[in-house]
């Protein structure tokens, strides 16, 4: 698709959006609260991008003095230079800090994060016309004179508001897009998990499994794969812990179905565990409160799952794409005969899992029929019988 950074018509439109009421002073509008202290914190003084950057900083636990520095730079469409707005790459900040990767391997994050931008800034354009501040402005502010014009024009207070404003509604638009996205693929790993277990055992929710034993046992062997030995060197095996990660999501989803009426109501819950990270010192110690609060409830603790995640480095969606890859191995184990030990496991000298994770990489697990593709890859490389 080709950038379309500028519309005569709309801007036209919006230059008349600026009507005689608006001339002293721009009012926003009531309701959205986080869009209202972004345009008080632009009108007590912070650049366009620190507006927004700051409004949310407590969000992520982000220092708002240290947010104010990290945005210094962009007012004025960088350095003042009148390219894309502030408020634009304050809020493309917001989104990295919301779904940016944290390692350099978390490909699918860094994608995740342009999709989002770029969708930010398609809808300020359809609303204002223009993404750049010499154009929402009809001042370049990297000429000197006509700097001076935009001051003498009160064009900061008339028309900047306005800008802060639609950034910051269209961000949380997204953020809530992503926040629905969410339990949707959330309610997709509990239907797909209770589909395994009914396969296993159609009366599984009435056999009385105690799936916190299986949490708390994964536990341990997720440690002795990040190593706890002070007697000799051992280095962590990230790959593997994110694999005992993806397995206890496999039993605590499983547990969240036993305790609650609907998926719905576990989807929830789950949400809000997911959302709420417990405290930890460190990851080992995340591992330990995990697989004790496990034992002392009998149940699977959300939250402490999700400080287990955090400190492994392992994100949602990174969490939803091996998960539902794992699930469709299990099936797929299941239809070859798994269960009467006539399953191959190794395939052409490598493991279904290695397989697996070579399949996951070169799909999108967004895609409607992302599970289905998964399956019949699988089938396809699996040896012929």
């Amino acid at each position: 698709m080709a950038e379309i950074w500028f519309s005569v018509t709309t801007l036209s439109t919006t230059s008349s959006m600026m009507s005689e009421e608006q001339s002293n002073h721009y009012r926003p509008s009531q309701g959205a609260a986080s869009s209202q202290a972004a345009v008080e914190r632009f009108c007590d003084g912070c650049n366009c991008s620190q507006a927004v950057l700051t409004t949310y900083a407590k969000r992520y636990a982000l220092d708002e003095g240290l947010a104010m520095r990290i945005a210094s730079g962009l007012g004025g469409g960088v350095g003042r230079m009148g390219d894309v707005c502030g408020t634009l790459t304050g809020a493309a900040l917001v989104l990295g800090l919301e779904l940016g990767p944290e390692r350099m391997e978390e490909s699918d994050a860094k994608e995740a994060t342009y999709v989002a931008t770029r969708q930010l800034q398609e809808r300020f354009i359809e609303r204002h016309g223009s993404s750049r501040c010499r154009e929402l402005l009809e001042k370049d502010l990297s000429v000197p004179e006509e700097y001076r014009q935009a001051k003498a024009l009160d064009l900061f207070k008339t028309r900047c508001p306005l800008y802060v404003e639609t950034a910051v509604i269209l961000l949380d638009e997204l953020l809530n897009e992503k926040k629905i996205n969410m339990k949707q693929k959330i309610l997709t790993m509990l239907e797909l998990q209770d589909a395994m277990n009914r396969k296993v055992n159609d009366d599984w929710r009435d056999a009385g499994y105690p799936w916190y034993r299986a949490i708390w046992t994964e536990c341990a062997e997720m440690l002795d794969h990040y190593g706890w030995k002070w007697w000799k060197h051992q280095k962590p095996d990230m790959q593997q812990v994110h694999l005992e990660i993806v397995d206890i999501w496999h039993f605590a989803l499983s547990d969240l179905i036993l305790h609650n009426t609907t998926l719905e109501e576990a989807a929830e819950l789950a949400m809000k565990g997911l959302g709420e990270p417990s405290e930890a010192v460190d990851f080992r110690t995340s591992i330990e409160q995990l697989a004790m609060a496990s034992i002392q409830t009998q149940s699977a603790d959300i939250s402490h799952f999700a400080a287990v995640m955090q400190a492994a480095e392992l994100g949602f969606d990174e969490l939803f794409k091996t998960y539902v890859g794992k699930n469709v191995l299990n099936f797929f184990r299941q239809d070859h005969g798994y269960k009467e030990g006539s399953y191959i496991k190794l395939w052409n000298g490598r493991e279904d899992n290695e397989h697996l994770a070579d399949i996951l990489a070169n799909l999108d697990a967004s895609s409607s029929g992302f599970s289905d593709e998964v399956y019949r890859q699988l089938e396809q490389a699996y040896p012929a019988e």
